[in-house]
C-alpha cells in the first residue's frame, strides 16, 4: 500500500508522554486543543497555549512541553497535528495550475509560522471537522487546509532551524528561491543578490557547495519538475517544456536525454 499524501493525528496523551526534541523530512501542522507550557521550535522558546496553530517546515527540530496543571479531567493534553512530504507539495503544484501560488508561498517559508486572526479560526474549524472521516473523505478538505496555510501574510515567525550553518542556510535559501521562481528566467545577479553575494563570489560558492553552477542546479530542478508532469499527467511535451522554464523544446530535450539517459517522450511511453 502506498504511503498516503496527508497524515491526520488526533492525539489525546498524558503530559509527560509528550514526544522529546525532535526532526522530521515532513511538513507538521500542529494545533494545541487542550494544553499549556513552552515550545521549542528551532532557535526559539516561546510560551504556548490551547488555541494555538503552528506549521512548521521540514528537519527545524521542534519540542512542545507542557505543563501537568493543564490537562483535561483525566489529565491528559489534546493535540491535532497533520502531516505531508515536500514532494506532496510539488505533485499539487505540478497538477492543479490553481494551487501553483499557495504552494509557492508556502515553499518560501524560512522558518515555522504562528497563525492569527481569522485564518486560525478557519484552519481550527477544519482540523475539528476532519476527525472521524476516512481518509478519501477528508481529502478534499486538506486541499482547501492547503490554501488556509498559504495564508501567511499575517503569520509571525516562531522559529528557525539553528542547526544548518551558513554555508546550508544560504543553500537552503537559493533551493526555496528555486523552487519559487523556476518556471520563469532568473538572472544570475538577481539570485546572487537575493543572497547577499556578488556575482562572482556567488558563483564559486555554486561550484563549491553545490558542485555546479545556477544554471546547472536551476535546471536540474526544472528537470525533476517535467519528469514528474511527463509521468503524471498528459500535457504536451513543448507545454511542459514552457510551463518549467524552457523557452527552446530542442534544447529541453537534449538536456533532458543528458540527465535522465532517454527522451521526453520515451519517459512517458514507458510509464
Amino acid at each position: 500500500m502506498k504511503t498516503p499524501a496527508f497524515i491526520y493525528d488526533y492525539v489525546c496523551l498524558k503530559p509527560d508522554r509528550q514526544i522529546g526534541m525532535h526532526s522530521q523530512s515532513t511538513w507538521e501542522l500542529a494545533h494545541v486543543i487542550c494544553g499549556r507550557g513552552l515550545r521549542t521550535i528551532g532557535d526559539s522558546t516561546e510560551p504556548m497555549a490551547a488555541g494555538e496553530v503552528i506549521l512548521i517546515p521540514p528537519h527545524i527540530p521542534h519540542v512542545w512541553q507542557f505543563e501537568e496543571s493543564a490537562t483535561d479531567p483525566e489529565g491528559n493534553i489534546t493535540n491535532i497535528a497533520v502531516f505531508f512530504e515536500q514532494s506532496v507539495l510539488d505533485r499539487i503544484e505540478m497538477l492543479f495550475p490553481e494551487a501553483r501560488q499557495s504552494v509557492g508561498r508556502l515553499k518560501a517559508l524560512a522558518g515555522a509560522v504562528s497563525y492569527t486572526g481569522d485564518t486560525q479560526k478557519r484552519i481550527c474549524r477544519l482540523l475539528h471537522s476532519m476527525r472521524g472521516l476516512s481518509p478519501e473523505y477528508r481529502l478534499p478538505k486538506m486541499l482547501e487546509l492547503l490554501v488556509l496555510m498559504a495564508d501567511t501574510d499575517k503569520c509571525s515567525v516562531v522559529g528557525r532551524n539553528n542547526i544548518l550553518g551558513k554555508s546550508e542556510r544560504r543553500l537552503e535559501k537559493i533551493r526555496v528561491f528555486c523552487a519559487c521562481n523556476y518556471a520563469r528566467d532568473i538572472r544570475l545577479d538577481e539570485i546572487a543578490a537575493y543572497v547577499n553575494m556578488n556575482k562572482s563570489a556567488f558563483c564559486t560558492f555554486m561550484r563549491r557547495h553545490a558542485g555546479q553552477s545556477f544554471s546547472e542546479y536551476v535546471n536540474s530542478y526544472r528537470l525533476e519538475r517535467a519528469a514528474e508532469r511527463l509521468v503524471h499527467t498528459d500535457d504536451g511535451i513543448a507545454q511542459i517544456a514552457y510551463d518549467v522554464g524552457f523557452a527552446n523544446v530542442t534544447y529541453f530535450n537534449r538536456l533532458f536525454k543528458s540527465h535522465y539517459g532517454c527522451t521526453p517522450k520515451a519517459l512517458r511511453d514507458d510509464r
